[in-house]
């Protein structure tokens, strides 16, 4: 199917592009430089260039990075219709690449997406901001790279490339930029030869905003620098030493309430649940009054009271810093690679989102060392040898103020994990390349941690009493008798007893509050071997002209859950069948790229609430492995240059998923789930005695995040005038429907949206000066990208930011 679907796209597309080859070959006919210019990545850990690697990768320039105001990895979504990132607490990021990824971005879970940055992995998604400035580009492969990025990459992988040290150049380049919301930001590099076998690249930036939620959360303050010193050693031996360091501050958007569900009862009982619009605005945050209004009018049985408003600011107070070293010796045999590398992060933020507040303090460090060796055998074999050890520690606090209850965890995770990989490529006959690669991974990984949780419970008081007080918000604490004093000094009493299987209902007989405290201590550890491989073939009928097939498999390690008696969960695994095509027409005028592919993905990692295997069971939030999809699709990329003067381009992803098997297990907790999957009730065996639960089956759903159609389109006009240069930019991109959860109600679906953006660039001839005015989001359109239902049952949902407008100036000296 995949063939044909393939053959059926290629054929009608060459035709369209023979066609418009046709009109340009009359046309003027530029020279080769005039066209469409090569880009050198380093996706096959060696330099090679784009159009003649066979992988299917978005390469994203400098240029379009500042267009799109991408400064931060939730705004990579922006440019590649393959990729969905969105922001979450704490500067943390979800990745998805065509359904495949994790929603789950806790200390103690690892991310699907390999991020790399200057060639060092990247392990906790929170660490991914504050690397987006003086770059040479950035690399979004497509499809699990297993083999020579590893664990954790069934997703893809993103390679953020900063520019290097230049020998012998001398270099002043700088932007600053103003929008609206008081936006300011500036870049700035110098590159300077301290000898002529010596340079120095120091890069720096800076990022404010204010608010753009009604609540000031969603501000911006950040600031970044970056070192760098290169050396030639010899004349094949150079070394190059990089330390970089950045602050995140300013407050993670806090969401806004979507609408309120209700259950609904006729006269046989339960009938549904009612979803109830709030009407209100994206940009109107839970903590604006009007919002805690509405979380104070909803009554929550268990305290027997209304929602209570929050009485803690957000705020993000999170630093960044690392080091690292690549060792290269160049020999007539091959060429040495060495790059250790050592990174620290200290996080300490609160949010609110579906929380009343919710906060986390977290301190990770990571060591790692990879070692390369490429080489070549004679003219027509290639080959990459190579070993990596990575060590990650984490220690961490969280707690979740959820009105009812509130778990404060306590936790230390681990990770040590040993790779050796190789990759051969022979050409047994001309043009013919056959490759194939592999790579033996081990982790190791440790958990021990404590979630005490506690609950607070009115059994009598019900509206209008509203006596019950809900647990105040804690400052920083380090561990469980910090809080539980803190508690006490506020006169709450704590009562240490099991947890409850099932929230307590209202209408007891006591008359005062009490709070339930019961530990879960976990003491956990895992170790997962695998081996992942890669099979490709590649024929270039012209230099410009090339087809390519591959099989790849991929490999997401395991994690834990604060579960009883399931405190770890499986690895994820993925294997990718690839047909494609990469070409250039009319003396490199037009580029069509265009591939299909078919995902077999299994055990794929989801996190929910459940009963674990305590005595009693208790309800907690945890990890199982339960989906398996088939997805497939079509990503097509085309490039023409009708002139030397404009430029349009296309990316368009066709993606077609479903879930072959996805079925979980939710509690009964008095209610059926509020789900549109069929379910049914059903018992689950503990230790502690049979629990009540519903068997819910989500099988033949699209996969998570996962439009069916998506695109991006762009075009670009230089006009020349006597002194300087006009550049008219616009683009759009689009993105169908999809759903971000398990629910798989219509009303969380995000909706089919145009987003839209324009540019207007004035330049010297030299281009070594320029001012811009853009605006971006031209429709305003803020799409919905999640939603979660809170305890007092309203949805708490997070959009796309509004339109932003301002102007740049720059420059190259």
């Amino acid at each position: 199917m995949l063939v044909r679907v393939f053959l059926k796209a290629t054929t009608s597309l060459g035709a369209i592009v023979l066609g418009a080859t046709g009109a340009l070959a009359q046309d003027n006919a530029p020279s080769e430089q005039q066209g469409i210019t090569d880009i050198i990545v380093t996706a096959q850990r060696s330099e090679t260039i784009s159009q003649r690697t066979p992988l299917a990768i978005d390469v994203v320039q400098p240029e379009e990075l500042t267009r799109q105001n991408v400064l931060r990895a939730e705004d990579l979504s922006r440019i590649s219709p393959s990729l969905s990132a969105s922001g979450g607490a704490g500067g943390t990021t979800n990745f998805f690449v065509r359904g495949v990824g994790n929603n789950t971005v806790n200390a103690y879970s690892d991310p699907a997406i390999s991020f790399n940055y200057d060639g060092v992995y990247v392990g906790r998604p929170s660490s991914t901001s504050g690397v987006f400035y003086d770059l040479q580009r950035v690399e979004v492969l497509k499809g699990p790279q297993g083999t020579l990025y590893g664990r954790n990459a069934t997703a893809g992988a993103i390679n953020v490339i900063p520019n290097r040290p230049e020998l012998g150049k001398q270099s002043v380049d700088f932007m600053l930029g103003y929008g609206n919301f008081n936006w300011l930001t500036g870049q700035a590099a110098v590159n300077m030869p301290v000898s002529d076998t010596v340079a120095v690249r120091a890069a720096g930036s800076i990022a404010r905003r204010d608010a753009f939620m009604s609540d000031n959360t969603g501000r911006q303050s950040e600031y970044a620098g970056r070192l760098q010193v290169l050396a030639e050693l010899a004349h094949n031996v150079d070394l190059r030493v990089a330390g970089d360091f950045s602050h995140q501050g300013g407050a993670s958007a806090s969401g806004f309430y979507l609408g309120a569900v209700n259950p609904r009862f006729g006269p046989t009982g339960f009938a549904g649940y009612e979803f109830v619009p709030s009407g209100f605005d994206p940009q109107q945050g839970v903590l604006d009054p009007a919002s805690q209004a509405l979380l104070a009018s909803r009554f929550i049985a268990q305290t027997g009271r209304a929602g209570a408003v929050g009485d803690s600011q957000p705020y993000n107070d999170n630093d960044f810093w690392g080091i690292s070293a690549e060792l290269n010796v160049v020999t007539e045999a091959g060429t040495l690679t060495v790059q250790p590398a050592y990174r620290e992060a200290s996080l300490d933020y609160v949010f609110a989102g579906i929380f009343r507040e919710a906060a986390s303090q977290e301190e990770d460090r990571q060591t790692s060392l990879e070692v390369r060796w490429a080489g070549h055998v004679g003219d027509r074999f290639d080959y990459l040898l190579g070993g990596i050890y990575y060590k990650e520690d984490i220690d961490a606090t969280a707690r979740y103020n959820q009105h009812t209850l509130v778990p404060f965890q306590n936790f230390s995770t681990s990770t040590e994990s040993w790779a050796g990989f190789g990759m051969v490529t022979f050409e047994p006959v001309e043009n013919l390349r056959l490759t194939a690669a592999g790579r033996y991974t081990s982790d190791r990984k440790s958990f021990d941690g404590v979630s005490d949780v506690y609950i607070v419970f009115c059994g009598n008081p019900a509206p209008p009493q509203d006596i019950c007080p809900t647990l105040p918000f804690a400052p920083r604490v380090d561990n469980a008798a910090a809080l539980r004093a803190f508690y006490a000094d506020a006169g709450i009493p704590l009562t240490n007893v099991p947890l409850f299987a099932l929230p307590p209902q209202a209408g007891g007989s006591q008359t005062a509050p009490f709070v339930l405290n019961s530990p879960i201590v976990i003491d956990s550890s895992l170790r997962n071997n695998k081996f992942t491989y890669r099979l490709a073939a590649q024929y270039d009928f012209t230099p410009t002209n090339m087809i390519y097939a591959s099989m790849e498999t991929g490999y997401h390690a395991g994690g834990f859950s604060f579960a009883k008696g399931l405190s770890s969960y499986d690895p994820e695994s993925i294997r990718a069948w690839t047909i494609g095509s990469k070409n250039r027409f009319a003396d490199n005028r037009v580029q069509l790229n265009i591939e299909g592919f078919i995902w077999d993905y299994k055990g794929q990692q989801f996190s929910q609430f459940g009963y674990d295997l305590g005595t009693p069971p208790s309800t907690v939030f945890l990890t199982r492995n339960i989906g398996d999809s088939t997805i497939m699709g079509v990503d097509l990329d085309l490039q023409v240059m009708p002139t030397r003067h404009t430029t349009l381009g296309a990316n368009v992803q066709f993606l077609d998923t479903n879930y072959d098997s996805f079925v979980y297990y939710a509690p009964d907790q008095g209610l059926p789930p509020n789900t549109s999957c069929p379910f049914t009730p059903t018992t689950q065996a503990t230790p502690g005695g049979t629990v009540n639960v519903f068997a819910v089956d989500c099988s033949g759903n699209e996969a998570f995040n996962s439009p069916r159609w998506s695109f991006n389109l762009d075009a670009q006009h230089v006009i020349e005038f006597d002194g300087f240069d006009m550049r008219l930019q616009a683009g759009t991109r689009y993105r169908g429907a999809s759903y971000s959860s398990a629910d798989y109600l219509p009303y969380l679906r995000s909706p089919s949206a145009f987003v839209s953006n324009a540019s207007i660039t004035f330049s010297n001839p030299e281009d070594t000066l320029f001012l811009t005015f853009y605006v971006n989001n031209i429709e305003d359109n803020q799409r919905l990208v999640d939603a979660t239902v809170n305890s007092a049952g309203l949805f708490v949902a997070n959009a796309e930011q509004p339109r932003t407008y301002g102007v740049r100036l720059g420059g190259s000296f």
